[in-house]
């Protein structure tokens, strides 16, 4: 059980959680831990944030009753960690395209972090709806450079207007992409591994499926043969390929049912 230490609004909708915990704050960038809202249930959630000093954080939209408690969580409130689990991105010097939107930036931002301080040339592209829907602005910003973000807005009313694949199959023609990483919407994931492959650029995807226990045993949270709290939640093309018909079209419910993505 750990307390919480502060809950930043980030937008209109999404809320970060501040924790301290020694074993979280050893995570490798895209890894995630189980978050139990006491009352409530338990979910996986990415780390948006840790350092050696153990702060770490989870960002949060409120989906289902745990999580529209845990929005509302205040200072000194206790949540439950465990993890840090799964496989995490690659992290290496190659030219790299981040895509995001919605709380998918949250694995997104640490791995930014990371590959610039590898020495990376690092491109982020972030998306949202409107731009009252857009995370991490200012923390990617500072994490890879003005010159290197780039914001898309479906309707326009912030930086390029269309969604984040339109201008990342552009970026990805124009430099010398070496690997796509994304996390956000499946369907846009999808769109953005056939693009990736198609181009011949690497690709890895943070997936995201109901987990109960997050240790391999329950088979709640497959994909193809994939179990994603062992075998991802990252995923590259190479373990999607097999998995195509599930990847961005069907997921399973809580009682195991497919349904549409």
């Amino acid at each position: 059980m750990r307390r919480v230490t502060k809950n930043v609004r980030e937008n209109r909708t999404i809320n970060t959680v501040y924790f301290n915990d020694e074993e979280s704050s050893r995570a490798r960038p895209g890894q995630f831990v189980m978050v139990w809202e006491p009352g409530y249930d338990e979910f996986p959630m990415s780390l948006s944030n840790y350092d050696s000093k153990g702060l770490c954080s989870v960002t949060v939209k409120p989906w289902g009753p745990g999580s529209g408690e845990m929005v509302k969580a205040r200072r000194g409130d206790l949540i439950g960690i465990r993890g840090p689990y799964g496989r995490p991105f690659t992290v290496d010097k190659s030219s790299a395209l981040l895509v995001g939107g919605g709380t998918g930036l949250a694995p997104l931002l640490p791995l930014a972090k990371a590959l610039v301080k590898e020495g990376g040339r690092v491109a982020v592209v972030i998306g949202g709806r409107s731009k009252p829907d857009l995370l991490f602005e200012e923390q990617m910003r500072r994490a890879v450079r003005r010159k290197n973000l780039f914001i898309t807005t479906d309707d326009g009313t912030y930086g390029h207007k269309g969604f984040p694949t339109d201008l990342a199959e552009s970026m990805i023609k124009e430099r010398r992409v070496g690997r796509v990483y994304t996390c956000g919407p499946e369907i846009m994931m999808r769109k953005l591994y056939d693009i990736s492959v198609t181009a011949g650029v690497e690709f890895e995807a943070s997936l995201e499926r109901g987990m109960k226990c997050g240790i391999g045993i329950c088979g709640s949270c497959t994909v193809g043969k994939n179990l994603l709290c062992r075998d991802g939640a990252v995923l590259d093309a190479k373990d999607l390929k097999d998995s195509l018909d599930e990847f961005g079209v069907l997921q399973r419910d809580q009682s195991g049912r497919y349904i549409k993505v």
